[in-house]
């Protein structure tokens, strides 16, 4: 059970991908002909793998939907994050005015900005405009959904899940809807996404494994998560829980080393919020109110209809720009899981995917039972981390909503952190279970299902 890709060859296409779309056509023919090429080698080798042709196939196509994305296309604050990068190409890349800069910009880390600022001023080193080059920004959002994909692979095969249950769990994972949409926004979802999905991969090798060294990883990519989104930083209610476990478990609960990697880990964290820092010594908001959303307005709206009202369950898209606004909750995080904030034209398909959509919230639902009934790996110390960590970002996930009636506070991409998660203790059921092989088949099925019901309305709207 090999997957023959990693992250730095991921990084490294898909900078060679950039490039060749800000200077050349057919960048999804030159993924094609380098994949086949790349298979072909492997299948010679004979170590050619179905997780490599799941993970072929999905980079494929969430290429194909990055590539053939308008400039400012189902993007989530295209204008501000596109004024952060101008900033620091109009500026050398240094905080000029740093009032000014906090006034203007300060709601957002400054890495992300950085990095799109890089981005956009390669493209105008090739003769692209500010928006064209900043548009190529995507392809750092579709590598960090590949590097999602890698990573939780190697996670989940820790468990030593049967093969099947691997490959069914980790296949219904890489074609989940909300990747592709994640794969082609300008603004950093995506790589704190990512950061998030090593931070809670990472802390679970630390806790299992008394390496020093996981503590500096883990520190780097708490301090990388946080100069990228706020909300990164909610991993270290996941980390605490793993580290006090760890501690109680040492008989020596004063040795140096220990401490020295909580430490560690500690430092990474308030790296991570340094930006948080600056903004409180100016007085300003971590999270300021939205703006110009006012077809997005949640305030006529008791909490208790925001809760139970199901009444829009019979529609299948949540598309504010038309005045299609999902005022559940909870049927917000289903529809923004699938479709975003926007309409598809599925030909009818999107409705099997959003039916579907509901089914695997339902089971994740039921499923989630077992965290407390099976231990995730040596004991339930990782159990425990994982309640806390969803605790975390679904209170977060609250807190936002109530503070800010709008419905775009409501969306999916506030709980994504959740994904993996969810998606071990739904294989670990599986597992446990020891289900008739028919159910196998059955879930096999939906899945496949599902992942080309999916393309299909990608396809049929993009």
């Amino acid at each position: 059970m090999e997957l023959h890709f990693n992250l730095k060859s991921m990084f490294g296409v898909c900078l060679f991908l950039m490039l060749w779309q800000m200077l050349f056509a057919g960048v999804f023919g030159v993924f094609g002909l380098g994949i086949a090429l790349y298979f072909g080698w492997l299948y010679k080798k004979k170590c050619l793998s179905v997780f490599d042709v799941v993970f072929g196939l999905s980079m494929g196509f969430n290429l194909w939907y990055v590539a053939n994305l308008g400039i400012n296309v189902r993007q989530y604050d295209y204008f501000n994050f596109f004024m952060h990068a101008v900033y620091f190409v109009e500026n050398d890349f240094f905080v000029a005015q740093p009032i000014m800069y906090l006034k203007s910009v300060y709601f957002q880390p400054p890495l992300w900005g950085l990095i799109g600022g890089m981005v956009a001023k390669i493209g105008m080193l090739l003769g692209l405009s500010r928006e064209e080059g900043f548009d190529a920004l995507r392809y750092i959002s579709l590598f960090s959904i590949l590097g999602v994909y890698i990573v939780a692979f190697e996670f989940l095969k820790k468990f030593n899940f049967k093969k099947n249950i691997l490959l069914l769990g980790w296949s219904g994972f890489v074609f989940l809807p909300i990747h592709t949409i994640l794969a082609g926004l300008n603004n950093n979802d995506a790589l704190v996404y990512f950061l998030m999905v090593a931070i809670f991969a990472k802390g679970y090798e630390w806790y299992v494994n008394d390496d020093f060294k996981n503590s500096f990883i883990i520190a780097g990519l708490l301090a990388g998560a946080g100069m990228v989104k706020f909300s990164g930083l909610m991993m270290l209610s996941y980390l605490g829980v793993l580290g006090i476990i760890k501690l109680c478990k040492r008989e020596n609960k004063k040795e140096p080393k220990l401490w020295g990697e909580f430490f560690v880990i500690g430092l990474g964290g308030v790296i991570g919020f340094a930006w948080g820092i600056f903004l409180l010594y100016f007085g300003l908001a971590l999270v300021p109110p939205p703006q110009d959303v006012y077809f997005q307005d949640m305030q006529g709206v008791n909490i208790w209809d925001r809760l139970f009202d199901f009444s829009s369950f019979g529609s299948v898209f949540a598309d504010v720009r038309h005045g299609v606004v999902e005022k559940n909750v909870w049927l917000s995080l289903v529809k923004t899981s699938v479709f975003g904030e926007w309409a598809w034209n599925g030909n009818g398909v999107e409705v099997l995917v959003y039916v579907m959509a509901i089914l695997i919230a339902l089971f994740v639902v039921f499923s989630f039972g077992s965290v407390l009934k099976y231990p995730l790996g040596i004991d339930f110390g990782l159990n425990a981390g994982v309640i806390v960590l969803l605790f975390a970002i679904f209170v977060s996930w609250a807190l936002f909503w109530l503070e800010f009636p709008y419905f775009c506070s409501t969306e999916f991409r506030y709980v994504v952190g959740g994904i993996l998660p969810a998606f071990l203790w739904m294989m670990n059921w599986f597992e446990q279970k020891n289900l008739p092989k028919s159910v196998g088949k059955i879930v096999a099925s939906l899945i496949v299902c599902f992942g080309i019901c999916w393309v299909i309305v990608v396809i049929n709207t993009i």
